[in-house]
């Protein structure tokens, strides 16, 4: 017995900012820069914020190779909690994350980045 399986293009975003556009690619490239990341020794608390960051971090990285995590935490740390927010939603989309959990993780995201912004 066969199973069939439709593959599903991966998702792609362009990011605006200021003065220039970056390409995120959400695919197993992706997830792979994703994993590597986790395994550093500290990342075993993740915040939402941090996780944004990581989103950012390894969808562009498939498209611009030397791309760094400090340059995806300037960016993360510079735009808005909503921006950040719909390209964490791209993100879990495309990886089949239910609409539940999409939900909670941007309701603590904001609340984060409204905390440090009131620091």
């Amino acid at each position: 017995m066969s199973k069939k399986i439709t593959a599903l293009p991966a998702e792609e975003i362009i990011i605006e900012f200021n003065d220039k556009e970056l390409t995120a690619t959400f695919n197993m490239l992706a997830v792979g820069y994703m994993q590597e990341e986790l395994a550093n020794p500290g990342s075993n608390k993740l915040s939402i914020v941090e996780f944004g960051i990581l989103v950012l971090y390894s969808g562009i990285k498939v498209n611009n190779p030397d791309f760094t995590i400090e340059e995806a935490r300037a960016l993360a740390l510079t735009m808005s909690p909503i921006s950040l927010n719909e390209i964490i939603e791209s993100y879990m989309n495309s990886a089949g994350t239910e609409s539940e959990m999409v939900e909670e993780a941007k309701k603590k995201m904001m609340a984060q980045m409204l905390m440090k912004l009131s620091k």
